[in-house]
């Protein structure tokens, strides 16, 4: 079993099985008025893993994003490559962040849920470590203590959301093609989970620790899907453009 940041032993030196690359998008405009944007690091990210997607697939593509700004301006550097089979879907859309938190905060006594400070919640941007420490007890209420709201529906849903397309992305690589995603941290976690058969537990970790453009692969086989790596950022390091938001 391949564990975060893992290769799989021998993986590069056999031929390749169809594939499922699961890309996060780049840095976001954390503590801006508006999030949902990439930052000028975000955009050099996007570039880099444009460069690194075409020096790796060779095969007939099939592509899918969330239709968030943030997975459009991620998507852009390397449009080319993916079309014409591009699918912007908003199955492939993250959760309400901020929703689960506001749930969190006003059912944190029913739930026990322990509280950050108020500081961390009005600067996240400058207490983001803490908060990402703090997130998997959020996530622990949503997955496994029922907590729902209007705007953050449940985690059932969600689940139900983000894996609708699994049967597609099988038909995919059944015919031989790999498939690219683009979409969030919560959404690129629950998927790996799911199909590598990983529990909630490690679905909360790999969250919270997914860094962004970065590339999580998975190769299908006879038996199914298998994780051949994960939180891969190779293709940022020489940057030095690691970042969590």
């Amino acid at each position: 079993m391949a564990s975060l940041g893992e290769t799989s032993p021998g993986d590069r030196a056999r031929a390749k099985p169809p594939r499922l690359i699961l890309v996060r998008h780049g840095q976001a405009s954390l503590g801006s008025e508006d999030y949902d944007r990439l930052s000028e690091v975000g955009h050099r990210q996007a570039r880099l893993t444009a460069g690194r997607l075409g020096e790796d697939l060779q095969r007939g593509i099939h592509a899918w994003t969330g239709t968030l700004r943030r997975h459009q301006e991620t998507v852009a550097p390397f449009q080319q490559l993916l079309a014409p089979n591009l699918i912007r879907t908003e199955d492939l859309n993250e959760f309400s962040t901020a929703g689960l938190v506001r749930a969190a905060l006003r059912e944190a006594d029913a739930l026990a849920i322990p509280k950050p400070r108020r500081e961390q919640l009005l600067d996240p941007a400058a207490h983001l470590p803490d908060l990402l420490e703090w997130f998997p007890e959020v996530l622990v209420a949503w997955q496994e203590r029922g907590m729902v709201d209007a705007e953050i529906g449940s985690w059932t849903q969600f689940h139900r959301r983000v894996t609708r397309a699994r049967p597609e992305w099988e038909a995919a690589a059944r015919a031989g093609s790999d498939t690219v995603v683009v979409s969030s941290a919560g959404v690129i976690a629950t998927l790996a989970a799911e199909l590598a058969g990983y529990d909630l537990a490690w679905q909360r970790a790999l969250a919270v620790r997914l860094y962004n453009a970065s590339v999580t692969e998975l190769a299908y086989e006879p038996g199914g899907w298998s994780l051949v790596r994960s939180n891969c950022i190779d293709h940022l390091t020489a940057e030095r453009l690691e970042t969590l938001a």
